[in-house]
Order: structure tokens, then sequence, then C-alpha cells
């Protein structure tokens, strides 16, 4: 997989001309609500801060990507910040402006412009309230090609709202560089839908907590790593999402800023092999792509820790150290960076068993700002909320891939 091609979407923020031609989109796919068994349990997953599933990855625009936020607001209010889309470049600066060309009804057209470094992009939308609790967004025409979003306010109590959004998008009508991104990989549409849908919710719920009359800190940064202990999802109701999607964790500081994000997928594939994948760091060459080398300083010895030397290339992520890999118990492999650029990185992967679902491998990271490429710096100073999508998105690739291949014992 060419990842440079794959994070297409991003350098453009920061060095591509202005785009023009952009073509009208066909019918939008219909987008179906969530089942009660659903929200539920992505109401579970998003308590650290967000969530977000993901429906059939390879697929395109039939990729159906979901996130859901905890919004302190009120429905109503939640509502109100929606619908006032001319004031979302006050609180997402990657929206240069937004005009309000037609009004019927229900019914609002808009004109959104994205600018950042030399790049303008030009949409044409429209925002359609279906009731109280569903607000529709169509991308009519623009260079990223035919989108839609499906908004759902669910009031969790008098005081506290869930956002959900469900989006599908088709960047294989838009500009030939969107059309060359969207065929670089087959998760590379889903992957930009919760970076572009994680931005807008986060931002959408700041946004609505500061209409509650709640203090509302200043925009926080990217990331942080406060040292807080990584942690996985604990087994829950949740776990029935799989193998339907992937689900993802976002957890969040109190002022807004992520501080972890984790990845989980499954396989009916036995779970001896996913955790010899894991545990041998000297093999990540060949599962994880921006991995470009890997090798053991030593043979690793049994109960006790082994240090790894590893090369990682990726448009977000660029580093070369020594990492420490640690077990605990049979089935958590720790991977501490302790020198070069890799130095503060944290990862971890679990591998948990269930007799009737099968096996299921987390991967759970902190973002690094020693790491952080170029672009990942270009885009963040932006739209920091688009850096945990763009991670987001790197660690959905790489549980894939060290899931790939493993079949059913």
């Amino acid at each position: 997989m060419n990842l440079l091609r794959f994070a297409l979407p991003l350098p453009l923020l920061v060095a591509a001309p202005a785009l023009s031609h952009a073509q009208p989109a066909p019918p939008s796919p219909r987008i179906e609500a969530l089942p009660p068994d659903t929200l539920g349990p992505l109401a579970e997953l998003s308590a650290p801060g967000a969530a977000a599933l993901v429906f059939f990855p390879d697929g395109g625009p039939q990729a159906r990507t979901t996130v859901a936020v905890r919004v302190d607001a009120p429905a109503a209010i939640v509502r109100r910040a929606l619908l006032d889309a001319a004031r979302w470049p006050e609180f997402m600066p990657a929206l240069s402006r937004v005009e309000e060309t037609a009004r019927f009804g229900r019914r609002a057209a808009y004109r959104f412009d994205v600018a950042a470094g030399l790049l303008t992009v030009h949409a044409t939308t429209a925002i359609t309230e279906r009731s109280a609790r569903r607000i529709d967004l169509d991308v009519d025409a623009s260079d990223f090609g035919p989108a839609g979003a499906r908004w759902e306010l669910i009031p969790q109590d008098p005081a506290h709202t869930l956002l959900v959004i469900t989006s599908w998008s088709d960047p294989a009508q838009g500009h030939w560089l969107f059309r060359q991104a969207a065929s670089s990989d087959p998760s590379a549409t889903a992957g930009m839908n919760v970076a572009v849908d994680l931005t807008l919710a986060l931002s959408l719920a700041r946004r609505a907590r500061a209409l509650a009359g709640t203090p509302t800190p200043a925009r926080p940064e990217p990331w942080t790593d406060d040292g807080a202990a990584l942690e996985a999802p604990s087994p829950g109701p949740w776990m029935a999402l799989h193998p339907r999607y992937y689900t993802l964790v976002f957890a969040l500081t109190p002022d807004g800023a992520v501080r972890s994000v984790n990845v989980t997928g499954q396989t009916f594939g036995p779970a001896a092999e996913v955790i010899a994948r894991v545990r041998d760091v000297s093999r990540y060459r060949d599962h994880l792509p921006g991995v470009r080398a890997s090798s053991w300083d030593a043979p690793p010895a049994e109960g006790t820790p082994a240090r790894a030397h590893l090369l990682l290339r990726t448009p977000f992520d660029a580093g070369e150290g020594e990492v420490e890999r640690r077990l605990e118990g049979p089935a958590t492999v720790f991977i501490d960076g302790r020198s070069g650029e890799l130095a503060g990185s944290r990862w971890r992967w679990d591998v948990t068993t269930d007799p009737i679902r099968g096996t299921f491998l987390s991967l759970t990271g902190v973002p690094n700002a020693a790491t952080a490429t170029l672009l990942t710096r270009a885009v963040s100073a932006r739209e920091p909320f688009l850096v945990p999508g763009a991670t987001a998105l790197r660690q959905l690739v790489w549980l894939r891939s060290m899931l790939a291949g493993i079949r059913p014992g």
C-alpha cells in the first residue's frame, strides 16, 4: 500500500493549488438509522470522549462511518449549533466562508469554502431539518466529490445529548487528486470520513457547550500525552458490534485534547496466531504499512523486556529509534519508545477471546509530537481535530493489516 497516496487529502491542505470543475452529485444513497441495539453499545464506547464505527471499510461510497460524541448540552441547543451553519467558520478554522444561497421551509442551501494554505475547495450543500432529532446534510457538488451525512440528536438526560453522525462519500467522483487518494487503498474513503466527521462532531460539541452557558476552555492542543495508562475498552455489550463493524474510541482530556486512540477488530482466526504476530516486533515490517525496518537488538528472553529497532515512515509519523516490548500476561503487549524520535511513543496491543464471537484485537496508542511530520504539524495548525482522525486512520490500517491472512482455525 502506498501510504503517501493514501494521505493525499491531508497534504492537499497545505500544498495544493485551488481546485475547480466540481461535478454534480448523483442521487444520494440512503443512510439508515442505527438500530437501538447498536446505539446503546456505541453510547457506551463514547464515554471516554468519542467513538466511531466503520462498516464495510473497503466499500468506497458504500462504506458507512458513524461518529458519536456525548455533548454537555441539551438536544435543543445542539440542534441550534447544527442549524446555524453560517457561524460554523467561527469554531471550524478550515472553513473560510459559509454563505446561505437559498432557503425553502426546513431546507437551506449553502456554499462552503474550505481554505488552508494554498488550497481553496468549494462545496454546494443542503441542510434539511427532518425532525427535532434528525438533520441531514447533502453535498450536491464539490471538488471532494458527492457526500451525505445524517445527524441524530439523542437525549441522554435533560443536560446531555449523544450527537451521532453517519456519513458516506465518493471522492472517486471529485477532482483527480481526490480520485487518486480514493483509489490508493481500499480503506481510504472510510478513513477520510472518520477524520472529517470526528472534526465536525467535536467542534459542534464545543460550540453547543458554549451556547449552553458552560465555560469552554480555549481550543485544545491537537494531542497530549499526560502520562495516563493506556486503556483498552473493557469487555462489554459493545463487542456484539463485531464483526459487522470496526470500533474506534477516542479518549479525551478534560479540556478536549485527544489522549489516546483505540481501534478494535475481530477475526475467527486462532488467538495464538494473533498473539504471535503482535509479540514479534522484529516482524512488524512484514505486517504494518509504514514500518520500513524492524529487528531485535538481541534475542528476547522469556519474562524480561526486549529491545528492538524500528524505522517508521508514513505521511503522519516519521521516526527511528529503540523500542521496548513488555508483555503483560499472555495476551497484552506494550511497545514503549526509548530513544531517537520514537522516545515517548506508546502503543498497546490486546488480544481477547470470546467463545461465540471469536478473537478480538485492539490497538491503543498516543500521539507523539516528536514523530509528527511536517504534514501533520501543518494540518493541526489549521484544524487540530483532524489529527486524531488521521491517527485513527493509520491505526485502522495497521490493525487490519495485522489481522490480514489469518484464517479461521
